[in-house]
């Protein structure tokens, strides 16, 4: 289903006020188009008899057409105005709402720019369409159309005439049209593009200058947006073009018909009244027709943005709530998982088991989809084959709520708000009190740089939280987990890119929260999981060891290669 259709099915007073505004413009447009056919009409009848009676009736009639006329406009503009905004209203609640029910590795495979212009620029050319173009392209062509039926009862042979090229342009319109949506398509990339080139630009403009390449990124840039100028030429012209070839070839229809009209005199079959009537109104029925060939051009290539927005719509989702019940235990099991970003295999026929209240590292070299395992498990995708078990129950019943009320994530990549301390820790548990708060922070060993703020646990951290160091913002992050007190702990090398005391301070902080719960992390440094009650040993998305660590250093395998130069590093 389009986007159009899907918007105009939901169930909404925004569409019955926009359907309805269309139809006053048009009975606006019907009283624009009585006062010529009044006056043809009154010139015949004064030519037979007119009395005073019949000057006061023509009078009222053309006041009563002006009337007519500004009041429908008036609630015609007013209904699509608001009938649009509260179309577009929720349909904005919706993309919202899903990008919130999308699973996490969505937002891992789009870049931030992407969807910040689909959320922006996308969103408001849809906006456009309803407010402006599609009630326009609709009232034009319905206003032509009504000259043309009012014309045609009066002379068929004149009205024949007028449109008889119409269609030569329609076509020559048509395929110019398709030929810039080819154009439009391209620079709508390029738009994108350059749009996460420009938040990417921005975020490291402190990294870029540091180590002097913001001119390599400028330059990207400078070659982005003359791409986007020079199509933006080609567009203009094709778009233009195209407009151009649909007026000439329908203005030669006024040829056709000062010939037919020739033709008529000879014949004596027309009278100039009629005749009168349209040479005033040719120009009435093909203006509107040029009109909406503008906005038809502008209407297809807003279609793309709407076709983006439907393709976000049509995203598979993750639901809250699941279809099954999850019980108080919560062992994890892969069944014969098997996962692919798109050709390439991450994961083939994975099975393990974590015990509950036990501790599971995963091990492996770069690329082995020691990650993906943590991501599969969060629903972040879904695996291809298999099934992954939370608690006995195939993850794929449970919701987003269930799954996410049981498992709490430790990244590398701490995200903090622009918020007060006490508001960024709280996100863990909402309702938590300020001393319950508290005392998680110093749980995780945050209490020490936080007296040091000015304003302690009511400062501003600002934007991604600038003024800490990332040693106190994966403590500040580890307090949130705290607070929430989930039974699974997942850690994604929660210290791989901190010095060695950050490393320690993090380390005690993890163990705090990993007590008595549930543990399944991935290891940067082998050191750090000695103690750990199973390790996953993965080398190009297969299991090829298992064990504890004494286990496995006794066995000549890539554990004992990763242990050894591990040690030689650490040394």
């Amino acid at each position: 289903m389009s986007l159009f259709n899907h918007m105009l099915a939901q169930p909404s007073s925004g569409r019955l006020r926009l359907v309805s505004g269309m139809l006053c413009r048009l009975i606006a447009q019907l009283f624009m188009v009585l006062p010529f056919f009044i006056a043809w009409w009154a010139i015949n009848r004064v030519q037979q008899h007119a009395d005073s009676q019949f000057w006061w009736l023509l009078g009222l009639s053309l006041v009563s057409c002006l009337a007519g006329q500004l009041f429908f406009s008036w609630q015609g503009q007013l209904r699509c105005f608001l009938g649009s905004y509260q179309l577009m209203m929720g349909l904005r609640q919706e993309s919202a709402s899903r990008l919130r029910h999308l699973p996490l590795g969505y937002f891992r495979q789009h870049r931030l720019g992407t969807t910040s212009a689909l959320l922006t620029d996308a969103m408001r050319r849809v906006e456009e369409i309803f407010s402006h173009l599609l009630p326009e392209v609709v009232i034009s062509l319905c206003t032509a159309l009504l000259f043309l039926i009012a014309l045609a009862f009066i002379n068929v042979p004149l009205t024949l005439a007028l449109v008889a090229t119409l269609p030569l342009g329609v076509l020559a319109l048509w395929g110019m049209s398709r030929l810039l949506l080819r154009g439009t398509q391209q620079q709508g990339t390029r738009m994108v593009t350059v749009s996460a080139m420009l938040i990417e630009f921005i975020s490291g403009i402190r990294t870029l200058r540091l180590f002097n390449r913001y001119q390599g990124k400028l330059e990207q840039l400078d070659e982005q947006f003359d791409a986007i100028r020079r199509a933006s030429m080609g567009i203009e012209a094709w778009g233009g073009g195209g407009v151009q070839v649909f007026r000439f070839l329908t203005e030669c229809g006024l040829l056709a018909l000062f010939i037919t009209a020739g033709w008529l005199f000879t014949a004596d079959t027309l009278s100039f009244t009629t005749w009168l009537l349209f040479v005033l109104v040719a120009y009435k029925v093909i203006d509107p027709l040029l009109e909406a060939a503008a906005y038809f051009t502008l209407l297809r290539v807003m279609q793309q943005s709407a076709a983006r927005i439907n393709d976000l719509l049509h995203q598979p989702t993750m639901p809250e709530q699941g279809i099954a019940e999850l019980g108080e235990a919560t062992p994890i099991a892969f069944d014969h998982v098997s996962f692919s970003y798109e050709a390439d295999a991450v994961l083939k026929g994975t099975s393990f088991n974590v015990a509950e209240g036990s501790v599971t590292a995963i091990v492996g070299p770069s690329g082995s989809g020691k990650s993906t395992i943590l991501h599969l498990l969060g629903g972040f995708w879904s695996p291809q084959n298999g099934e992954i078990y939370l608690g006995g129950v195939a993850l794929s019943q449970l919701g987003s709520d269930q799954i996410f009320s049981r498992i709490g994530y430790v990244f590398q990549d701490v995200q903090l708000f622009d918020g007060s301390v006490m508001d960024n820790v709280r996100i863990g548990r909402p309702h938590a009190s300020d001393e319950e708060v508290i005392a998680a922070c110093q749980a995780a060993y945050c209490d020490d740089f936080i007296a040091r703020l000015p304003e302690g646990y009511a400062t501003s951290l600002g934007e991604s939280a600038q003024r800490l160091s990332g040693g106190e913002r994966q403590r500040l992050s580890i307090a949130r987990m705290m607070l929430k007190d989930p039974p699974i702990i997942v850690l994604d090398e929660a210290t791989a890119l901190l010095d060695p005391l950050s490393q320690a301070q993090i380390q005690q902080a993890l163990t705090r929260l990993a007590q008595n719960k549930t543990v399944l992390m991935v290891a940067h440094r082998l050191r750090t999981i000695e103690f750990a009650d199973q390790i996953l040993v993965l080398d190009k998305g297969e299991i090829v060891q298992r064990g504890t660590h004494q286990q496995l250093l006794k066995v000549n395998g890539l554990y004992q290669q990763l242990w050894q130069a591990g040690g030689a590093l650490e040394q």
